[in-house]
């Protein structure tokens, strides 16, 4: 089975849907691993867990790779679209804050549209994109407006309608997105497994160089519909270079819901997608991990230390201390699951994996 990107972003559109298609979940699940596996130190907690059949629950701002679960942007290659969005916006910025500013002036004369705007930056603003305020003046008094109108006029398009004004606005909004990145990494809580123990990336790092242990989950032990389908919140990670986030799509969102437009929800719900999708990508320098994970929404979960009786066997690596080897061997006599252990064939140069039997 091939867990790529299309896999992932069908995924995605069912799992952040508020709609729930049973169709759908029946089938992934049918698709996901019956095993994954996960690499463990002999900590204190690592043999509690097992003991204790749970598995510790994290939020990816706690992973060691800055990079987890981020959001990739390009804004400053796509100032010129969001220039002309937010000329489209302006004019209702422009009413809703004159209103909160001078309560007690009429405006309703004043029939500020997207052409007047345009016409506007034409005549007081330099081709550099720099306000002129003798430009400004010289204009406005030809069009036969009143120098009160000019001071308000000159005030507000002066701190909302020139270049560096609207780089501020577009930042404002990348800050709100920042903050939203910074939300959905710590909305969810995660562990992470792999799709093999035969790896010798994993027994070095995690296992640190071989004295650890891997433990395997057996998912066909999860009953399906209990606990709101938990196999699916089962996900593979990608890996690879991201794809910047449509900053002009979000801009234009934004316009449309400050102006209270009707727009197409499914670009919202896109957007979404694309968002958690970033989120679960990682550098293509970690595909050897193979990694799936279990997010849980963190507001569901009482406790980190998350109930988890599913492991099926224990994998002791070929240089495990001889008193955390007997320790993990009583731990599976008691538990009743299977416990092997590695060992490194030199002529071959591949490792094997045998039964230990009656404690030997």
């Amino acid at each position: 089975m091939t867990y790529d990107k299309q896999f992932l972003i069908e995924y995605l559109y069912n799992y952040l849907s508020s709609k729930t298609d049973h169709d759908f979940i029946k089938g992934y699940i049918e698709k996901i691993p019956k095993k994954l596996y996960r690499f463990r130190s002999c900590t204190e907690n690592d043999f509690n867990a097992i003991s204790n059949d749970y598995i510790w629950l994290s939020l990816a701002s706690e992973f060691d790779d800055i990079k987890d679960s981020t959001i990739k942007y390009n804004f400053k290659s796509q100032k010129d679209e969001i220039f002309d969005i937010y000329c489209d916006w302006y004019p209702h910025i422009l009413k809703t804050e004159l209103k909160k500013k001078y309560p007690k002036i009429d405006f309703s004369r004043w029939n500020v549209n997207r052409g007047l705007i345009d016409e506007y930056l034409d005549n007081t603003v330099d081709k550099s994109g720099t306000y002129n305020r003798n430009k400004m003046k010289s204009y406005l008094l030809s069009k036969g407006l009143k120098t009160s109108d000019i001071t308000v006029i000159d005030q507000f398009f002066k701190n909302y309608l020139t270049q560096g004004n609207i780089e501020k606005v577009a930042n404002s909004l990348m800050d709100d997105f920042s903050n939203k990145m910074l939300e959905l990494k710590d909305s969810f809580l995660a562990t992470c497994f792999t799709q093999t123990y035969k790896n010798d990336n994993l027994w070095q790092t995690y296992a640190k160089k071989y004295t650890g242990f891997c433990i395997e989950y057996d998912l066909s032990k999860v009953e399906v519909n209990s606990q709101s389908n938990l196999l699916f919140q089962f996900a593979p990670m990608l890996y690879g270079a991201k794809k910047p986030v449509d900053f002009v799509e979000l801009f234009r969102i934004a316009k449309m819901e400050y102006c209270k437009e009707d727009y197409d929800k499914r670009v919202a719900a896109n957007m979404d997608v694309q968002f958690n999708l970033q989120a679960r990508t990682k550098s293509k320098t970690y595909d050897h991990e193979k990694e799936w994970r279990l997010y849980l929404k963190k507001d569901s979960v009482e406790t980190r230390k998350y109930t988890f009786p599913c492991i099926s066997r224990i994998i002791i690596g070929k240089d495990m201390k001889e008193r955390n080897k007997a320790r993990l061997i009583n731990i599976a006599k008691k538990n009743g699951f299977e416990i092997c252990q590695q060992k490194y064939n030199l002529l071959t140069s591949s490792f094997s994996y045998y039964k230990i039997e009656n404690g030997s």
